[in-house]
């Protein structure tokens, strides 16, 4: 007659989908809140574009006026922006006209996703 082994090793089926439902609970309430860390990077890497941006306008102003005997008309372009950022800006700068003192009064920065950024003098960001 044959012996039939009693103390088998390992796990049910059971013990296995319970497992499986714990993992998928965990999963459920961390993916939220993962996009929300996505979504606030891009934010952020946003305002650092409308801040190089800002940046790169007031040099290109600054030179400008140091060519000219007034800076009174001077623009500054979106062209003239990513030529000096090395086109790496993803969006769009609105076209800005220097100040009579010969400063950037405030820069508006369309990005890729259709938020709108207004960085003024200081570096402080508004986010519409």
């Amino acid at each position: 007659m044959m012996r039939l082994h009693k103390n088998k090793k390992g796990f049910t089926l059971v013990e296995i989908i319970v497992v499986l439902v714990i993992l998928a609970i965990l999963a459920a309430a961390a993916i939220p809140t993962m996009l929300g860390f996505v979504n606030d990077a891009k934010a952020k890497a946003n305002i650092a574009e409308a801040r190089a941006c800002y940046i790169a306008a007031q040099m290109i102003a600054t030179e400008t006026i140091a060519a000219q005997a007034t800076p009174t008309g001077t623009t500054v372009t979106n062209t003239q922006i990513k030529a000096v950022t090395g086109d790496e800006i993803k969006g769009t700068v609105e076209e800005i006209t220097v100040g009579a003192d010969g400063k950037v009064p405030s820069l508006v920065y369309n990005a890729e996703d259709g938020t709108k950024i207004t960085i003024t003098p200081g570096g402080t960001a508004t986010v519409e």
